[in-house]
């Protein structure tokens, strides 16, 4: 899951201003109005199993390619990474889950 910053207008309070955008993997799964606090969540469920799948299969192509391009950065961040990826999968889940209730 990440979440970014976009300046969009709210269908809301139809108003120009910051929204957060969270990702589930590759998909908007919500969007969250900074100005009213509207939250807008799209049920991303159907889409989300198959491309987890594709993400959980190309990570060994993925890994390799950048042990090619940067191993010291790789050897660096791959502990702290694989300790908190259960942790950002837990998020990622939830947030497809949210969506699918509330979509």
């Amino acid at each position: 899951m990440s979440v970014e910053e976009s300046f969009l207008r709210c269908t809301a309070c139809e108003q120009d201003a910051e929204h957060e955008v969270v990702y589930a993997g590759r998909f908007v799964s919500q969007i969250r109005c900074t100005g009213c606090g509207a939250v807008t969540r799209l049920d991303v469920s159907e889409e989300y199993l198959p491309d987890l799948r594709q993400r959980i299969s190309s990570k060994p192509r993925r890994l390799m390619r950048r042990l090619r391009r940067d191993p010291g950065e790789l050897a660096s961040s791959l502990p702290e990474r694989t300790l908190s990826k259960p942790l950002r999968m837990a998020q990622e889940f939830r947030t497809v889950w949210r969506s699918r209730q509330d979509g």
